[in-house]
């Protein structure tokens, strides 16, 4: 219904079903991920039952526009460039891949001295922290960002706190040159703040490195994660 509670009219209906259509197609074209995907097509299909009122229809419908039109702006986050090529990620692209869902499970136990998974970007693989950390790999995902393969692996600690690990597949990104300036174990890490999480940027046998952490987690047990790929 409108604000003044009469009826919506066919037409206003058909435009609202032809929205949503159209911003699907959107989505579908910025590849989004499956589990988003499949989430959007069942809230579709949900929206379109017959038997609810009006009212609820409507309000399912404006739901799920807001919704669709919310997954756009965040696929075409991690979307490669439109000529193909290889380009240069931004940070912003790298940190949202850093804070996405994993749409894989974590990778295998590869052992070795430090230990690692059995997951990497060309040399280098990501550590296994469990052990001497406490963070255990719970998750990873695999996205193209201007052409460029960036891998990320999740993990939690005991607390429930999670971080992601993103290495892109070149060795610098756009937009890191801010943050506060680290040294340890002989290399510079830099550190900012980007919506409330802790981000932490260097550069590791020739990869980008990003950790985005929970806020909770003192910015100096971050770094220590990061700097221990050099033991």
């Amino acid at each position: 219904m409108h604000d003044d509670d009469t009826p919506l009219t066919e037409q206003e209906l058909e435009d609202a079903r032809r929205g949503q259509e159209l911003i699907a197609a959107a989505v579908a074209e910025t590849r989004a991920p499956q589990g988003l995907r499949e989430r959007i097509e069942h809230d579709r299909q949900s929206a379109g039952a017959q038997a609810r009122p009006f009212w609820r229809r409507r309000s399912l419908a404006l739901g799920l526009s807001a919704v669709l039109a919310t997954a756009v702006i965040a696929t075409v986050v991690v979307a490669p460039g439109g000529d193909g090529g290889a380009g240069t990620p931004t940070l912003a692209q790298v940190d949202a891949a850093a804070r996405a869902r994993p749409t894989a499970p974590a990778p295998a136990l590869a052992g070795g001295q430090p230990p690692v998974l059995d997951a990497s970007v060309g040399e280098l693989t990501f550590p296994d922290w469990e052990k001497k950390f406490g963070w255990r790999a719970t998750g990873a995902r695999s996205d193209q960002i201007e052409g460029r393969t960036v891998k990320t692996v999740f993990y939690r600690n005991p607390k429930g706190a999670r971080l992601g690990y993103a290495v892109v597949d070149g060795d610098t990104i756009a937009g890191w040159n801010g943050g506060q300036r680290v040294r340890r174990a002989g290399k510079t890490y830099k550190v900012s703040r980007r919506g409330g999480q802790t981000v932490v940027t260097w550069t590791q046998q020739g990869k980008a490195c990003v950790i985005v952490g929970a806020g909770t987690v003192p910015a100096s047990r971050l770094v220590d994660l990061a700097a221990s790929r050099n033991t």
